[in-house]
């Protein structure tokens, strides 16, 4: 994901962390009902980035923003969805926000400060997405 990030620009080399997730490994079918369950609880089309973090850190999801969005699409192209993924959906709120840049381990240790709706919103579709694939993080 590193790569990723510093291939868009949106951190430093300085920022780079290395870090490990346990891979599990989802089919195609599963991924997709278990998405399409959770994007209809999206307030937001940004919220795609907690889908991105799950999908990357531990299914093993290709962490380049325009890979993943094509593959998302490909997946669900006969669903309807009126928050479509994008690159602009995931990338927008990984350059706002340096945790959404960060691990999901490194979510669940975050300390959210009053009033970030951004990150909350993240966090419950993130946690809706774990649960609906039974993966425990």
């Amino acid at each position: 994901m590193a790569e990723a990030l510093l291939a868009n620009g949106l951190v430093s080399a300085i920022e780079r962390v290395t870090y490990r997730c346990a891979k599990v490994q989802k089919s195609d079918d599963e991924v997709a009902k278990a998405v399409i369950e959770v994007v209809g609880s999206f307030g937001v089309c940004t919220q795609w980035t907690a889908v991105y973090r799950v999908l990357v850190d531990f299914c093993g999801w290709d962490s380049d923003i325009a890979k993943f969005s094509e593959r998302m699409n490909r997946l669900l192209k006969d669903e309807r969805i009126s928050k479509r993924c994008t690159y602009q959906s995931i990338q927008k709120p990984l350059a706002n926000n340096y945790i959404l840049r960060k691990n999901y381990q490194a979510w669940k240790q975050y300390r959210v400060p009053d009033g970030d709706r951004v990150f909350t919103r993240q966090m419950i579709i993130a946690e809706k997405l774990l649960k609906r694939l039974s993966i425990s993080a």
